[in-house]
């Protein structure tokens, strides 16, 4: 089978690789969408940590096409599924609390095992779910980031008729603004840096958008609400949104924070912790998150193949990558096909 993989930083390369072998809790997954997430970028570019060579991805659809024993979770061949980024050792004293995020010796596609960007994957069969039957593959890709957005919404549940502000209005960030809005947001503010992601969070419900290159978040969004707001979200991974994000909270406001940094915040002023007493939240993983993420799926609650700009068969995965890192290119969601 043909697998887009890496085996040293910087370089994607497609190549053939033996169809993986099944242990007994092991099923084999026709991949037919994959989602091109910011952790895999970080994979090629070396500052997220993975084992090569390895194969990418982690959010994807695909059909159950073989199991390593017969009736294994229930599965048949046929089921569309969708997947968790991972599985724990299942001995841990993380794994049996139910933190498998934290297991030292957790299995992380596209990092640790192979991944996604291929034919097939091979997975514990615990870490895979069943998607509804009127849920095709298109939706299904996004199941992951739906229920890290879920997780990470627990955290911090809004009140009705609460105000909100997501600051990074990519993949996880709309959702995270779609399910803001749903569940009883009066208000919400989007914060970017690239106007077409502004205007697709316009659709999506966002009553206030602001670029953050052009015009001061700081400045503005104490004018649409007074006092602060209740709830922000920094979806960015970036440091300097962080920083903003944590100034627009209102006093007893939460912060739910659920980009991934990859550089340091050198300086910065902690005070309005005491001040404002704000909750700062993070959140790893979709655990406690899948079994919503199905029925959000299941429901048509959420806008997911709009957001999808760009697709490539596998064989175009580089150029897929490429255009994810192209901020001229009005990408929002990316999706390689290695199966029709």
């Amino acid at each position: 089978m043909k697998a887009a993989r890496v085996h040293e930083n910087d370089k994607i390369v497609i190549e053939d690789v033996p169809l993986p072998k099944l242990g007994e809790k092991d099923v084999l997954i026709k991949v037919y969408r994959v989602g091109i997430c910011g952790t895999d970028v970080g994979v090629v570019h070396g500052y997220v940590p993975a084992k090569f060579p390895v194969t990418l991805g982690h959010e994807f659809s695909g059909t159950i096409a073989g199991l390593g024993s017969p009736l294994l979770g229930g599965f048949k061949e046929g089921d569309l599924v969708s997947a968790a980024g991972g599985w724990g050792c299942g001995e841990c004293k993380f794994c049996r609390n139910g933190m498998v995020r934290f297991c030292k010796d957790r299995n992380s596609l596209g990092r640790t095992v192979d991944g996604c960007f291929a034919e097939f994957v091979r997975m514990d069969y615990r870490a895979v779910f069943k998607l509804p039957p009127n849920v095709v593959s298109d939706e299904g890709q996004n199941f992951l980031n739906i229920a890290c957005v879920v997780r990470a919404f627990k955290k911090a549940p809004l009140q009705l008729g609460n105000r909100a502000v997501v600051f990074g209005t990519g993949n996880m960030g709309l959702i995270m603004l779609q399910i803001l809005k749903i569940t009883g947001a009066s208000e919400a503010a989007a914060v970017d840096t690239i106007d077409f992601r502004l205007e697709m969070a316009k659709k999506f419900g966002a009553n206030h958008v602001v670029n953050a290159i052009t015009e001061d978040p700081v400045k503005l969004i104490p004018q649409w609400f007074p006092g602060g707001a209740d709830v922000v979200v920094e979806a960015t991974g970036n440091t300097s949104s962080f920083k903003k994000a944590c100034a627009v909270i209102k006093p007893g406001g939460a912060l739910i924070n659920i980009g991934m940094y990859s550089k340091k915040l050198m300086e910065f002023d902690l005070s309005f912790l005491y001040e404002k007493e704000a909750i700062i939240y993070g959140s790893k993983g979709g655990e406690e998150g899948y079994e919503e993420a199905v029925e959000l799926l299941a429901q048509k609650r959420l806008q997911i193949t709009p957001m999808i700009t760009h697709r490539f068969p596998l064989e175009e995965t580089p150029k897929g990558f490429e255009t994810f890192q192209d901020k001229t290119q009005n990408a929002l969601r990316i999706i390689i096909e290695p199966s029709s």
